[in-house]
């Protein structure tokens, strides 16, 4: 995860709330002018400030060139990987990492297929280990359906060289689910719940705090996995792969 994230334009209700939010005009298109978000690409996030959570546009690329504040793509950090919070200089070193949210109606992956049409799962160990050329990929739209996602990210608060804010956001990933697979074979981001956002969003709780949730396994909260033409993002008639949350 993600290959891309998709914004939340068309939600209902969306463009009133931030409205009565206290946005500009010009504030509200600059999160929502795209449909679809890449790695570099301004997507909408929680994020904390002195005043309390806020919603912002952010850019998807958490470490940022200094001088420039532009993405530095010496390192990929558009994804975090949860079992590396706790242990990267990346997170420590200034400006620090703060949790963060980032507000979507669902993503979407890129999986190969292979010789035959075989998917990840229809490959020998040793193929999974050394995966041979794909024929192609497969775009999936992973999505909870009427419900935005809530994706746990990290986040670092920079300041140009006129003292103007700016966020950049990490969007945190798990080890991929069994079931997921065949969809993406490499994570699966952190999804949260809405009940967890208030401890979440408080700066003054260490990352310590969350460990369990960067350990998950299972799927946090119920998905639908459908595959989409690539070009004009029109849903392949086939049988969504629903992904259940184990009931509690």
């Amino acid at each position: 995860m993600c290959g891309a994230i998709n914004n939340v334009s068309d939600f209902p209700l969306l463009d009133p709330l931030l409205g009565l939010a206290g946005y500009s005009e010009a504030e509200i298109r600059s999160v929502l002018n795209k449909r679809e978000c890449r790695p570099t690409d301004d997507v909408l996030a929680l994020v904390p400030t002195k005043l309390g959570p806020r919603l912002m546009a952010a850019t998807w690329w958490l470490k940022l060139d200094p001088d420039t504040l532009l993405p530095d793509t010496r390192w990929n950090t558009f994804n975090c990987r949860s079992s590396q919070i706790l242990k990267s200089p990346l997170h420590q070193m200034a400006p620090r990492s703060y949790r963060a949210v980032v507000i979507t109606d669902g993503f979407y992956e890129w999986q190969p297929r292979y010789a035959g049409g075989r998917l990840y799962s229809d490959l020998s160990a040793e193929e999974q280990q050394h995966l041979p050329r794909p024929q192609s990929k497969q775009r999936h739209w992973i999505h909870r359906p009427g419900e935005l996602m809530l994706l746990g990210a990290l986040c670092k608060h920079w300041l140009d060289a006129e003292g103007n804010p700016k966020v950049s956001v990490g969007v945190i990933t798990l080890p991929p689910h069994p079931a997921f697979l065949d969809v993406h074979a490499k994570s699966f981001p952190l999804v949260l719940r809405p009940e967890e956002l208030e401890d979440w969003m408080n700066p003054r709780l260490r990352h310590e705090q969350f460990g369990s949730l960067f350990v998950e396994t299972e799927v946090r909260v119920d998905v639908e996995v459908q595959a989409i033409n690539d070009q004009e993002f029109d849903l392949i008639p086939e049988e969504p792969l629903i992904l259940r949350a184990p009931q509690v």
